[in-house]
């Protein structure tokens, strides 16, 4: 699957806007010889097994248990005795669930009958509103970074793998869980604007679901279930958090002062929306729901005319109109805009707190945020 543009997708809708468009079908009976016309998101859960009936297709059972038809190539992958998907007869047996795999409970929906007498169901809101995913970039902390597995192997004859492709990952330091998402990474960057080592912004290659741990080897067996690029061998491998949900303000119970030290997505400088990482964390006494300002001094137009390299670079414009250049103005008159009054540009808030680091939501700001902006937290706010 190719990466779509934005590396940050927000949740804005209270109610999913897509709608899925039912045919109707006869009732279904279970592996267990149970029947019922209940489809899951009315409380029902996902067996293991489907017993085919008369007209079944995998499109029709994988929008009866999952709520979504086009997860039949999936239900087909976990079917190796199905040799054609167009072909299932009465009395097969299709495995549903994969061993030691629990079913999730989908949100809610709601049916409409149209004029035309199709029924469509409306598929309430999965997350919240506001809800923030990062797709192509992501922040990795320094313990996730040193934990990571990678992949050593595949059992197919493929040099690139992708979505629904098998893996081995190795895990010399961490034991996963089955069941447990994993994110595939590569390119980590190093920070700027902090001397402390917090984490890495990291390209995102993909997810993977732990389907078996072999502790002897140290080996899991994986199961990618999203690939974003295609994925090698020896891509790394690890835990790491990319979606934050809203979280309400809680009073500030300490003063502390940070800085902006990665932004994880492609643009270098961000606004209001945004995801940032600040360099304090857990240790330094943040909690999710702690509110930041974002602040400035100084002047940022002799900032502008500073040099990186070389102190000031010399800007031949006639301000004054009196047909001379005027020099930009020197590093004296720059040092003297260390003493401007502190001006608050933004606000964030907290959604995310690791050990030395943390994710803020960026509320509010009126200026554009570069890694190394200062931020404070005031007591009581």
């Amino acid at each position: 699957m190719p990466a779509i543009a934005n590396a940050q997708v927000t949740v804005n809708d209270e109610a999913t806007p897509a709608a899925v468009v039912a045919r109707p079908r006869t009732t279904i009976t279970l592996s267990s010889g149970t029947t019922g016309t209940t489809s899951r998101s009315s409380g029902g859960l996902v067996p293991e097994f489907h017993t085919v009936n008369t007209g079944d297709t995998l499109w029709d059972i994988s929008g009866y248990y999952f709520e979504n038809p086009w997860y039949w190539p999936r239900v087909w992958a976990r079917n190796p005795q199905i040799t054609n998907p167009h072909w299932i007869f009465p009395g097969d047996q299709v495995r549903l669930l994969l061993p030691g795999e629990v079913s999730v409970t989908t949100p809610s929906t709601s049916m409409v009958q149209t004029p035309g007498g199709l029924r469509v169901t409306r598929q309430a809101a999965r997350y919240p509103r506001g809800t923030v995913f990062m797709r192509e970039s992501a922040w990795a902390t320094t313990e996730e970074i040193n934990t990571s597995g990678s992949i050593v192997g595949a059992p197919e004859d493929n040099m690139l793998l992708s979505e629904g492709d098998q893996a081995y990952v190795e895990f010399p330091r961490r034991a996963p869980n089955v069941g447990e998402t994993y994110t595939i990474y590569s390119s980590a960057q190093e920070t700027r604007g902090s001397d402390r080592d917090a984490g890495r912004v990291v390209r995102v290659l993909g997810t993977v679901v732990v389907d078996a741990w072999d502790a002897r080897r140290h080996i899991a067996t994986v199961r990618i279930t999203e690939s974003l690029e295609p994925i090698e061998r020896g891509e790394r491998v690890a835990v790491i958090q990319r979606q934050f949900l809203p979280v309400p303000p809680v009073p500030n119970d300490r003063d502390l002062t940070a800085h902006v030290v990665a932004t994880p997505t492609p643009r270098e400088i961000v606004g209001s929306n945004f995801v940032v990482i600040i360099d304090r964390g857990a240790q330094d006494g943040l909690r999710l729901g702690n509110r930041l300002f974002l602040t400035q001094r100084g002047d940022p137009w002799r900032r502008s005319v500073e040099s990186y390299s070389r102190g000031i670079r010399i800007q031949e414009i006639d301000r004054d109109g009196d047909g001379r250049v005027d020099h930009a103005p020197d590093a004296e008159s720059l040092r003297a805009g260390e003493e401007l009054p502190v001006e608050v540009a933004g606000e964030l808030i907290v959604v995310a707190v690791h050990p030395r680091s943390a994710a803020c939501l960026v509320n509010l700001s009126s200026r554009e945020i570069e890694n190394g902006a200062p931020v404070v937290m005031r007591r009581g706010y």
